[in-house]
């Protein structure tokens, strides 16, 4: 796997807002938390393809796993 920067930053992003609204159950902005859980899908797919991003049970933990492994390798992020 190996992803752009700007892939990176949108899937970072989007995994940290996600973060910053807090359970779906409790939050204070319904749909727009599924607005962005669908964004993160789909910079997930983007980065990593169709198959490999629906191996995850979520895009939260897909986009985790992503920048997990990008923050803990110098090679998997292409600045281009």
């Amino acid at each position: 796997m190996q992803i752009t920067l700007a892939q990176f930053e949108t899937i970072d992003g989007l995994l940290s807002s996600l973060h910053r609204m807090g359970d779906f159950e409790t939050c204070a902005d319904p749909r727009g938390y599924i607005q962005t859980s669908n964004r993160l899908l789909d910079a997930c797919i983007d980065a990593v393809g169709y198959d490999a991003a629906c191996e995850f049970p979520s895009a939260e933990e897909c986009a985790a796993v992503i920048v997990a492994r990008c923050l803990s390798s110098a090679t998997l992020v292409m600045v281009a």
